[in-house]
């Protein structure tokens, strides 16, 4: 072994001697720290696109002495894809809104209602208007009773964005429409 090493007498003649082995090793060390970053860059990158379309969603309400309305809503940058939603009442499940209101719901002429919305995409930025019906001076009494069938619901919604993550399911309780 000792033939093949080549004795040097200072330190600037050592790195003349050896100077294409100090090249080939530091050209690895900078690669394997290279590819360390590009790594961990990708992963940077990844999470900022995830975050970047992450859907949003939001149950808006409204009740006026004119109308009333339920929106569901993507405040986020990404598509909303709806895995399961569902309407709870009293020990019922609803799939469309306008099915849990005891009978009243033939009684009205509905601005607009969704039907069932499982399985559905909600793009960014848009809603779908669960029901909306607005009211003259004379119809206080299928007002009230609508308000008092949705004080008693529950909405819930299970869904993902485009990645195929599920996100935080919401449930909201309408029980603000009782008075």
């Amino acid at each position: 072994m000792g033939r093949y090493v080549k004795r040097c007498k200072s330190n600037m003649e050592c790195v003349a001697n050896y100077s294409e082995i100090i090249i080939a090793v530091s050209a690895v060390a900078i690669s394997i720290i290279s590819l360390f970053v590009a790594i961990n860059a990708l992963k940077s990158q990844e999470i900022h696109n995830k975050l970047a379309v992450k859907p949003i969603a939001h149950f808006s309400k409204g009740d006026y002495e004119n109308k009333i309305f339920i929106k569901l809503k993507n405040y986020g940058m990404g598509p909303l894809i709806i895995n399961k939603f569902y309407i709870k009442k009293d020990k019922s499940s609803f799939k469309r809104l306008i099915d849990s209101f005891d009978g009243v719901a033939p009684n009205i002429v509905w601005d607009t209602f969704t039907d069932d919305i499982e399985g559905r995409v909600l793009a960014p930025q848009t809603e779908f208007t669960l029901i909306e019906v607005q009211f003259s001076n004379e119809d206080a009494e299928i007002r009230q009773a609508i308000r008092e069938s949705l004080s008693k619901t529950t909405l819930s919604i299970k869904y993902s964005s485009i990645y195929d993550e599920v996100q935080p399911r919401v449930k909201e309780k309408l029980d603000w429409f009782s008075r």
